[in-house]
């Protein structure tokens, strides 16, 4: 029997990820035969709405969406009441909390249909979802008065984020049936700061049908050895840790190459501290790629790097390249240990540790039979574990049990609840 779920995604900002994942969901449960209708209440104005979609716009501007967030929402209480009206739901599913999320508490909390929520991040625990503190500490979590002592960047917005935090634990908490985690130290993160049960539901990587049916073979001998990274340039992204190896690399390794794909508001300090480190001619700014440039630039370095220096929820681009055949050197930190196993699918370093990464590249350039056999490894399980069918699968697991009024277990997995 099908299911009828109402999402409603509250996020603000350039659509990322998250949104991406939200849509892509909603395709494969109407493939799987379930009705679901999706709010997105949201400042982002150019969106096109699909036709199982509803958005709602709060306001782009700081102090009018102050306003917004903190009293009534005319244009959301209209549309949540008509979907529970018409659409009469089993269950309303919640990714993010972050738009109108006052009027949204209110509504979510006056409502008696089975509510969850999937955590695309670690604000809950952590108000800038870093959860590392200055000078590298990983921090125990917590949304407190103390985050705007420790020397974190929370500046103004702590006094919002708090007052955003007290809402949802009074009003949404007490609702919510389960937390949806993609990775299994973000369930830990929430169970320990009370917001339970924390469920582990890992998300998947779209795979074209080209990489599904491979082969991939390492890169042809020969020529410079070259490793990559491809993804945001954002600070948190950890690309100057990355320069920071090579350099140590670079005396005794005139082969290596860095290609570096992606793009962002880092692009121009990153080429300026490749230059400085003298690496201006071994590293190269790939720009974004795409399509069949991408796959061309996948095939063209022996491993991928994910240096990230704060939480990477899940760490998809990890996923991306060992479906590629691509070891993956990463850090060991918030969703990336899921993806990547230690000496199994690649290697996983300390956080922000240019030692300990120069050391983990040069171990595989000196070794290519076990590079080559992390990586096939590493393609086995991400096409057998993280794929659109197997995670929905799971997430419609999850719904039964909750509709069944089962108690879930924190820290359980939702592969689990399969027959």
């Amino acid at each position: 029997m099908g299911r009828r779920v109402l999402r409603v995604d509250s996020w603000t900002g350039r659509p990322g990820g998250g949104q991406e994942y939200v849509r892509s969901v909603a395709d494969e449960l109407a493939a799987a035969g379930h009705e679901q209708r999706l709010i997105q209440l949201t400042d982002w104005r150019s969106e096109a709405p699909r036709p199982d979609e509803r958005v709602v716009t709060a306001s782009p501007t700081r102090f009018a969406r102050l306003g917004r967030d903190l009293v009534a929402d005319p244009a959301l209480v209209r549309a949540f009441h008509e979907e529970l009206r018409s659409f009469r739901p089993d269950l309303v599913h919640v990714h993010h909390f972050d738009a109108s999320f006052t009027p949204l508490a209110r509504l979510l909390a006056e409502s008696d249909v089975p509510l969850l929520l999937t955590a695309h991040d670690a604000e809950l625990v952590c108000p800038i979802s870093t959860l590392v503190r200055p000078g590298r500490v990983v921090c125990d979590g917590g949304v407190r008065t103390r985050c705007q002592f420790t020397g974190c960047h929370v500046g103004l917005g702590g006094p919002y984020n708090l007052w955003q935090r007290r809402v949802f634990d009074a009003r949404v908490l007490p609702r919510v049936r389960v937390y949806l985690c993609p990775s299994r130290r973000l369930a830990e993160y929430l169970d320990a700061n009370g917001y339970r049960p924390a469920v582990h539901l890992p998300p998947f990587a779209r795979i074209p049908p080209s990489v599904r049916s491979g082969p991939f073979g390492p890169p042809a001998a020969g020529g410079p050895r070259r490793i990559g990274y491809i993804g945001r340039l954002e600070p948190y992204k950890g690309v100057h840790d990355l320069l920071d190896a090579v350099a140590r690399l670079a005396a005794h390794r005139p082969e290596l190459r860095l290609s570096i794909a992606g793009d962002g508001p880092s692009r121009g300090p990153l080429a300026e501290r490749a230059a400085r480190l003298g690496l201006a001619d071994r590293v190269e700014f790939a720009g974004h790629v795409e399509g069949a440039a991408k796959e061309a630039w996948y095939r063209s370095v022996e491993m991928v790097v994910v240096p990230s220096n704060a939480w990477e929820n899940f760490g998809l681009v990890a996923l991306e390249a060992l479906t590629r055949e691509r070891p993956v050197v990463a850090t060991d930190f918030g969703g990336l240990p899921d993806v990547v196993q230690d000496r199994e699918t690649g290697r996983l370093v300390p956080l922000s540790d240019p030692p300990a990464l120069a050391a983990a590249i040069d171990e595989l350039l000196n070794d290519p039979v076990t590079a080559r056999r992390y990586a096939l490894e590493g393609r086995r399980r991400s096409l057998e574990r993280f794929t659109p069918e197997v995670h929905v699968r799971r997430l419609l697991a999850v719904y039964d049990a909750i509709l069944a009024g089962r108690k879930l277990p924190s820290l359980s997995r939702a592969a689990d609840l399969l027959p």
